[in-house]
């Protein structure tokens, strides 16, 4: 029987509210949506067995004890792990690659090794630099092209002091697989603690720890159609039972005296505290969920399309895919290869209800060799259809076209914003907020790009897309350039200057700007870092002409 991704849709009730009716969700590399039954699951749990674990004697405790070692052991078999006592309920991947790098790191000295790729996830690249600072420990970095990590340089990083392999099972960034069976070929018989972050894969194809070989694991359930706040750790018991605790205090001690205290066994000894206990009931709910899934019918659909959109996207002549197709969990990353910046296009796409994910996706050292300034990200799953993509397709086709900035003047100066042709009063006589967005790009596509600028002296922090903010002081009155990459950003710096430009500082501290933009509808229709981005800029105008405003 043929997989049907409407009816697998149907199960996900988010987009049967009226506000995603038109919702093209691309974005499913951040964090997917979820059943109705893990909603659910949820719901049940503070309705009707909301308390603590463990130790308590009542039948509320007892309920929610057993459904967690019950998850527990749902989870075990869902990674393949021989025992439940194998999984450990974390946060997410990030915070069980926290507690792997602290614990590993306790027993590690100056000059052990510890090998990556250069294609991690900052999660699996941060820690592992935070215990190299505090040990002395040695990074080495397994190479990639263009994502795909070339294995075999093991051959030649393994030596004598090398205590700790960690790598991704796929890029999050790219979306390519790693050849982890070669890894483990190439780790057989060695003493070395094999990490495994699977936060890309699990979703997308059934993991084995056992027959993988691997000393720990890591995932996150909001990537697998699960509760965000809790992700699972698996590691074999016997590894697990050398590491010491990461964090102290609560249920994961056995006595407790004044001045030390006996630790529980793995996992509970690292379980500090009290656990997410409704997202346990969600994980749990979602694993019953996936053990009634066709998960081959599932990736084979998830391969058809993501080819779809690789295709697709290559086909546009003003698009450059950067993710290779080979070997790839859904994740296709491009850029325009025209003017248009990603911020711009990100944007775009957000005004016709297509969720992407724009910058360099939490690895930057692999997106910077791959391309200046970030991407663009499409990532599906299995409640997507070709409809979706062919829709994402459309959208870019039918963004404005970045027009040419203007030549620069011969004279090395910065040229100041010119914004004594904009109209504040035809921008709040616009119907309807696209309309006023497309006038302000339109007053974005005539600034000058102005490379002078481009100086960390004149960059704004806190901008979604890199802007710089050039003051010039001429008696009592205040002038400013602006630049940026991005179109819209430069449209909402100009709307900035209009009330700024040439004013001196008791004209602009006599301006009420938050109600002026307020009446404009900035803060209810733009996105909550594009918002954070032009308070950023205006906070910045209004610190050089030594102004505060509320």
């Amino acid at each position: 029987m043929s997989f049907d991704p409407q009816q697998f849709k149907s199960q996900f009730p988010l987009f049967a509210q009226s506000e995603n009716s038109d919702l093209v969700y691309l974005d499913n590399a951040a964090t997917t949506q979820r059943p109705q039954t893990v909603i659910d699951a949820i719901s049940h749990f503070y309705l009707h067995d909301n308390a603590n674990t463990h130790r308590s004697s009542h039948r509320l405790a007892r309920q929610a004890t057993t459904m967690v070692e019950r998850c527990r052991e749902k989870a075990a078999a869902f990674l393949g792990a021989k025992l439940s006592q194998e999984i450990i309920f974390c946060r997410g991947a990030t915070e069980a690659l926290n507690l792997l790098a602290f614990s590993l790191g306790e027993s590690l000295q100056a000059g052990d090794e510890i090998i990556l790729s250069t294609a991690e996830h900052h999660a699996n690249l941060v820690p592992w630099q935070r215990v190299a600072q505090r040990t002395g420990a040695v990074l080495r970095f397994i190479e990639d092209s263009q994502g795909v990590l070339d294995i075999h340089q093991l051959n030649t990083l393994i030596n004598d002091k090398t205590r700790i392999v960690s790598i991704s099972a796929a890029s999050n960034a790219l979306g390519v697989k790693t050849d982890l069976y070669s890894v483990k070929q190439l780790l057989a018989g060695r003493n070395i603690n094999w990490i495994v972050d699977a936060a890309q894969l699990a979703a997308h194809q059934v993991i084995d720890a056992q027959a993988l070989g691997c000393d720990f694991l890591v995932c996150s359930a909001h990537k697998f159609f699960g509760p965000t706040g809790i992700g699972l750790l698996y590691g074999r018991e016997d590894a697990l039972s050398l590491l010491p605790p990461w964090q102290s205090g609560g249920e994961m001690i056995t006595h407790v005296a004044l001045t030390q205290s006996e630790y529980a066994q793995a996992p509970h000894r690292f379980e500090t505290g009290t656990s997410s206990l409704a997202a346990i009931a969600g994980l749990e709910a979602v694993l019953d969920w996936w053990g009634q899934q066709d998960r081959q019918a599932i990736q084979d659909y998830e391969q058809q399309l993501t080819h779809y959109l690789h295709k697709s996207l290559s086909a546009l002549p003003n698009i450059k895919v950067l993710s290779p197709l080979a070997q790839n969990v859904g994740v296709v990353a491009f850029v325009p290869s025209d003017k248009t910046s990603i911020a711009d296009m990100a944007h775009w796409l957000d005004e016709q209800d297509i969720a992407v994910r724009a910058g360099h996706h939490c690895a930057m050292p692999l997106m910077e060799r791959v391309t200046e300034g970030g991407s663009l990200r499409a990532s599906v799953m299995a409640y997507n259809t070709r409809e979706d993509i062919d829709r994402l397709i459309a959208a870019i086709k039918s963004q404005p076209a970045q027009i040419s900035s203007a030549a620069l003047s011969d004279a090395e100066d910065i040229i100041l914003t010119d914004v004594s042709n904009y109209d504040i009063d035809a921008l709040h006589q616009q119907r309807g907020w696209q309309k006023r967005y497309k006038l302000l790009l339109g007053w974005g596509e005539a600034v000058v790009t102005q490379p002078l600028m481009r100086r960390s002296q004149y960059l704004v922090k806190g901008c979604e897309a890199e802007a710089w903010l050039y003051h010039s002081q001429q008696g009592d009155q205040h002038f400013f350039a602006v630049d940026s990459d991005a179109r819209v950003v430069k449209g909402l710096a100009s709307l900035l200057l209009v009330y700024l430009q040439g004013r001196t500082s008791t004209e602009i501290e006599s301006l009420d700007l938050a109600a002026e933009f307020q009446a404009l509808g900035l803060d209810k229709h733009l996105s909550p870092s594009r918002n954070n981005g032009f308070r950023a800029l205006m906070q910045a105008a209004l610190e050089y002409a030594q102004v505060s405003q509320a």
